[in-house]
């Protein structure tokens, strides 16, 4: 096992050589405001031979979950994805069983709404692809069923500092778990938000390469670049750390604005969601770059396609186009019939002209399924934000992946080009700490379901009745074959 262990601090911070103490347990130093990233490589021969055996059976996987509660970030580490559990998957061949059997194992995670194949969306993973994966999404608030089911799956007895790390991510921010078939490679990635931590790294019993960085970009480098400078210790190969200065093309930046996303009032069963953000600023002055909106819908909601292809309707709520949905999104079914997750919608949002600081707002019209009846009347449905960001055509080659932090399979990066730079906007609570959107769906009352259900069988069976009344009227009167002859009249005069 590999792995790598990364505090990013400010620009203007710093932290003694002196300060570290590295011996044969680990590394120790003084607290500090900085972000934490740990990452884990891992072989499939170290892996419990189910997990090793459930991995060889995909071509990719990819798992990436995102906390519902807001948190700061720093470049390089400033990619966003709505909060929830985001699953992907590509193999040779898409079959139920393979879906079937991931299904069983991301019950880890909680109680997840995927035993059906149909749960999946299928997707392209890049652009001018004939690749196709599978797509799955659930809301997801925290990693405590993740944790308490690894803890004695992946942790031996006598392993305290494995079960110390696991139960670390129930307070990580983000968790990416991706496997390539090409590198027979898991990667493991929790991230912790920026934050005042202690500088603390436990020894593993594979290589530990542990660096405490602070944002230093040269004053030379490319608009595509960001560069960090900070001390670096490999755990068990040297007592002192060696001083390090990097630079690296980041395909995900931090943009200088942020917004919030909430309903208009009132919402109705055709609620609109409106955007609000505090700039329209572009990021780069010299970069063709345009704004869009990523959004992850639960099967409770959805977005008509058809009324986005209206560009006058459009231009009225500052959108420009929808560039993407996924499929298939049925427009008639209830939520409670639905085996789709949901759906995913990319909108390119239409700035005002001028282009400058100063809030301005986008309205997305989207629509409520019929829900189950409830007690109260009523069910709260909660909407994820979306991932709004900026998205910029680099001028020539930039070879983004030689990034030691960067991050794919988001999404939404694999509609645009490979050089494509993602500007992100921060998202802001209305209120409180959650970056999703509630509202209160109407619904029937469990007692009026009840009342319906009875009245519509005592009027279907009144009409069968009365049917059967007059058919047996006729038939008194003049025999059966004047009801068959006077049946073949009515049928021929409606010809």
């Amino acid at each position: 096992m590999r792995e790598r262990v990364t505090f990013l601090q400010g620009p203007s911070a710093d932290v003694d050589p002196a300060a570290l103490q590295i011996e044969a347990a680990g590394l120790l130093g003084p607290s500090a405001e900085a972000i934490r990233q740990d990452r884990f490589s891992l072989s499939l021969d170290e892996l419990p031979r189910d997990l090793a055996t459930l991995l060889g059976a995909f071509d990719e996987l990819h798992l990436k979950w995102a906390s519902p509660v807001a948190y700061e970030t720093l470049d390089p580490f400033g990619s966003r994805i709505s909060p929830g559990l985001h699953v992907l998957y590509t193999t040779a061949e898409n079959d139920g069983v393979k879906a079937t059997k991931l299904c069983s194992a991301l019950q880890a995670f909680g109680s997840l709404d995927c035993t059906k194949p149909e749960a999946f969306t299928v997707t392209t993973t890049e652009p001018g692809s004939d690749k196709k994966s599978s797509y799955f999404y659930q809301e997801l608030n925290d990693l405590s069923a993740f944790v308490a089911s690894s803890v004695g799956t992946l942790c031996s007895s006598s392993d305290a500092t494995c079960e110390s790390r696991l139960r670390n991510l129930r307070t990580a921010s983000s968790l990416d778990i991706s496997y390539e078939s090409g590198s027979q490679t898991l990667k493991v990635t929790p991230l912790w938000p920026l934050e005042r931590r202690e500088i603390a790294v436990p020894r593993s019993s594979g290589r530990t390469e542990v660096g405490i960085f602070a944002q230093d970009t040269p004053h030379k480098a490319e608009m595509h670049e960001l560069g960090v400078a900070g001390l670096l210790s490999v755990l068990g190969e040297k007592k002192d750390p060696s001083a390090t200065v990097f630079s690296f093309p980041s395909r995900h930046r931090t943009s200088d604005s942020h917004f919030s996303c909430e309903f208009l009032e009132p919402a109705g069963l055709h609620p609109t969601l409106q955007l609000k953000l505090s700039s329209a600023k572009l990021p780069l002055d010299d970069a063709g770059c345009a704004p869009y909106a990523y959004f992850t819908l639960p099967k409770t909601i959805f977005a008509d396609r058809y009324q986005y292809e209206d560009s006058l309707f459009l231009a009225s709520k500052n959108l420009t186009a929808s560039r993407y949905t996924s499929f298939p999104v049925d427009l008639e079914a209830p939520a409670y019939t639905t085996t789709t997750w949901g759906s995913s919608v990319l909108l390119e949002l239409a700035p005002p002209a001028s282009g400058q600081p100063g809030d301005w707002t986008a309205e997305v019209p989207l629509h409520l399924r019929y829900l189950k009846p409830s007690a109260s009347g009523r069910v709260p449905v909660e909407v994820p934000y979306p991932a709004v960001f900026w998205a910029c055509d680099m001028a020539g080659e930039v070879d983004f992946p030689t990034n030691p932090f960067d991050r794919r399979q988001l999404g939404y990066d694999g509609l645009f080009s490979s050089q494509t730079s993602f500007w992100h906007v921060a998202p802001k609570p209305v209120s409180g700490n959650r970056i999703t959107s509630a509202l209160y769906v109407p619904v029937l009352r469990d007692e009026g379901a009840a009342w319906i259900r009875l009245g519509t069988t005592v009027a279907v069976g009144l009409g069968f009745a009365w049917v059967l009344w007059k058919l047996l009227g006729v038939y008194r009167v003049a025999g059966y074959g004047s009801v068959a002859a006077e049946a073949a009249r009515k049928d021929k005069k409606t010809r």
